[in-house]
């Protein structure tokens, strides 16, 4: 039997962190050492949930895996992926690529020591891949618009604190689109307009709505909707659409469209999703790119391109102009 790969989990705050945690515990190729965050009562309740050790220092949990997985809160994340490189530790991080310019070259920088991983889990999805097939077969002939979105409902916790966020939904949901453009259409980004403001939770400290208009090379203009704007509990409120028109024909990709509808004993509706399990395949990509010592899945330049995207949107909100993107 082949030996199960050492994994330690550096930050276990970040919304996916159970998610990805069931996943890996469930493999048996997989063997969860250790876990670590900066907050010891989420570090407590997140090991007594799964039953792995906890350690008090991230180098003592580093020193247990071959490989390390960062799930922490955005702006905790470049120290622990430093951490990680330093180790020479092949890593996974949670997007975003950093919460500010500055944070996000230093990441950058770190995965030019180690092969870095970044979790944008969209693109292993049938429905993109199938889109991108199209796509590149010049189905749609030359697609000169695209509109989508990537919506929720407002998370709360440490969504609604800067020092731990970064920043509201131009930094966490617009990355997922921007992956998207670049992985399908092979688009880089030239300049954005954009418009921000807190519309659905007052007083909140970071923006819950916004618009994204985006120019890219090759004629592309794409406008993004990455709000946080659909009420609590409403069925199927995270969405992920992409519209694209081309001179040749349009197409529609709607993620998280398969749904079942469950009726709870409190009488709320909930829409279970079925199908394909993204982060399931994103995290096997990452992981057979450790054993066999292969360039990450996702490479961290990617990941950065993505997420400039996000920091010029915010400029040009800011500014009411538009911002040129520099990635």
């Amino acid at each position: 039997m082949t030996a199960r790969l050492p994994l330690a989990v550096l930050g276990v705050g970040h919304v996916h962190a159970p998610g990805y945690l069931r996943r890996l515990l469930a493999r048996p190729d997989v063997k969860v050492v250790g876990l670590y965050d900066d907050d010891p009562a989420t570090l407590r309740r997140v090991a007594a949930d799964t039953g792995v050790d906890s350690f008090a220092s991230p180098d003592a949990c580093l020193e247990r895996g071959r490989a390390v997985l960062v799930c922490s809160e955005p702006t905790r994340q470049r120290r622990l992926v430093e951490l990680a490189a330093a180790a020479s530790r092949p890593t996974l991080c949670e997007k975003p690529l950093g919460t500010t310019p500055v944070e996000s070259r230093a990441l950058l920088k770190a995965a030019a020591r180690v092969p870095l991983s970044v979790a944008l889990p969209v693109r292993y999805h049938s429905a993109a891949r199938q889109l991108r097939r199209l796509v590149q077969a010049s189905a749609l002939g030359t697609v000169v618009a695209v509109w989508a979105s990537n919506r929720n409902s407002f998370p709360g916790g440490w969504f609604a604190d800067p020092a731990r966020a970064g920043g509201g939904c131009l930094l966490d949901h617009v990355v997922h689109v921007a992956d998207l453009l670049r992985w399908i259409w092979g688009a880089e980004f030239e300049t954005v307009t954009a418009e921000d403001g807190v519309r659905h939770r007052p007083g909140l400290a970071v923006e819950d709505t916004a618009v994204v208009q985006v120019n890219c090379t090759g004629g592309l203009i794409a406008t993004i909707d990455p709000s946080m704007s659909r009420p609590r509990g409403m069925p199927g409120a995270l969405d992920l659409v992409v519209e694209a028109w081309g001179e040749q024909g349009s197409a529609t990709l709607d993620l998280f469209a398969p749904r079942v509808e469950r009726v709870g004993e409190d009488g709320r509706i909930a829409r279970l999703p079925v199908g394909d399990d993204m982060d399931a395949a994103m995290l096997d990509a990452w992981l057979h790119s450790v054993v066999e010592e292969e360039a990450p899945p996702v490479p961290a330049a990617d990941a950065f391109a993505a997420t400039a995207l996000s920091f010029a949107a915010k400029e040009a909100a800011v500014s009411h102009r538009a911002v040129r993107v520099v990635a």
